[in-house]
């Protein structure tokens, strides 16, 4: 690395963030990449671009994808501690060049010491930055692991639990935002439910979380980071917010219960005598819908939200979460709440469809992202009318 000017990160005005991040973000000497989807962009001249990235984790690397002029360049794990990474070498510098940077794997619950950040940038001397063009509208997009792309970047027979196999940049999220030219914000974590994970472990939820900048992970570090700070809603107003969950929660109703290790209490999502789920857990589903609606309009008043289901098929507990709909509708008089079904990932016929651990592929999401934006379409049109 020759002939470079280096810049910190808040040092560099054109620079656009992406993903959520803590209060005053801008005037730290870093930033962090809480969730998928979180990085930078930047139109450079130059003939090369480096960053200086900080990698941590115990057990589950981050991994990084790179982006120029639209189309990704690399994807890599981010090994632990400082590196200078080249993100664009041997342009022409006579002509601007887009470069995103993005994390595109999930904060890991299950690892709290994983994170990336970003130090510094590193341009070619007599190279410059210019100001990115403003997006269209704004998403943000609340999920499980198919919002996180699990599966995506993994052979079809590949089942480990690694993040190696999460693509976020090959979601129907991010193919959605990338059709309609928007700006976007995530929320997912892989195994989170309404009210139950995949394991009926009652903890692992996001509605909880939503509020929170990413507290996903626990511990010291993530708290030392902000991210158990509220997260300023007003400083990035979504116009829709996408939520797309209920599929561990239909999990909880065929896995084995679950037993909290600090108290003993045994938790499980129960069927009845005719393998329906009972009465009860299903009044779970709903009233856990219902409340979780009340906090993202609360948090998101001017945005329409989107319910979104049937990636993976979930008849057990889709009328309990449209139950949940149609009470907080009842309830409020509000008319900017849709729901939307998904084709199942039953499309996927061939192999090249398919993705890992048993999970949406490639046309799943295509399909989803195709949906999805014209639906989006249709509601933004009529809105500006």
């Amino acid at each position: 690395m020759r002939n470079v000017n280096v810049y910190p990160i808040n040092k560099i005005p054109e620079l656009y963030f992406l993903g959520r991040d803590v209060s005053c973000a801008e005037k730290k000497s870093f930033r962090t990449l809480f969730w998928n989807g979180s990085g930078f962009e930047v139109h450079f001249k130059g003939r090369e671009l480096w960053a200086l990235i900080e990698g941590g984790f115990e057990t589950l690397e981050p991994w990084l994808v790179v982006f120029l002029n639209g189309r990704i360049n690399s994807r890599q794990m981010i090994t632990k501690g400082k590196q200078w990474i080249c993100l664009a070498r041997g342009f022409d510098d006579s002509y601007e060049t887009d470069i995103r940077v993005m994390k595109d794997s999930q904060p890991m619950a299950d690892d709290p010491e994983h994170f990336i950040k970003i130090h510094k940038l590193a341009l070619t001397k007599g190279g410059s930055f210019s100001k990115l063009p403003e997006h269209k509208m704004k998403i943000e997009f609340v999920g499980d692991s198919i919002t996180t792309g699990e599966g995506l970047a993994g052979a079809v027979d590949d089942m480990a639990w690694i993040g190696c196999h999460m693509s976020f940049c090959k979601t129907y999220a991010y193919q959605t935002a990338e059709k309609l030219d928007a700006d976007f914000r995530v929320v997912s974590q892989g195994g989170f439910g309404i009210v139950s994970a995949w394991n009926n472990n009652p903890y692992y939820v996001i509605p909880p979380e939503y509020e929170n900048v990413c507290s996903i992970p626990k511990g010291k570090l993530y708290e030392k980071l902000g991210g158990y700070q509220k997260y300023d809603f007003s400083k990035w107003k979504s116009d829709f917010v996408i939520i797309n969950l209920g599929t561990n929660d239909r999990g909880g109703f065929y896995f084995e219960p679950w037993t909290d290790p600090d108290t003993g209490k045994v938790y499980k999502m129960n069927l009845d005598e005719n393998g329906k789920p009972c009465a009860s857990d299903g009044a779970k589903i709903t009233e856990g819908t219902k409340k979780f609606l009340y906090v993202v309009r609360k948090n998101n008043p001017a945005a329409k939200i989107i319910w979104a289901t049937g990636m993976m098929y979930i008849p057990e507990v889709m009328g309990f979460i449209y139950e949940g709909i149609s009470q907080f509708k009842n309830e409020t008089g509000d008319k900017n709440v849709f729901t939307l079904e998904f084709d199942s990932m039953d499309c996927e016929t061939n192999e090249e469809d398919k993705g890992s651990r048993q999970h949406p592929g490639p046309k799943t999401h295509r399909l989803a992202a195709e949906k999805l934006s014209m639906v989006i379409k249709s509601l933004y049109s009529t809105e500006k009318v």
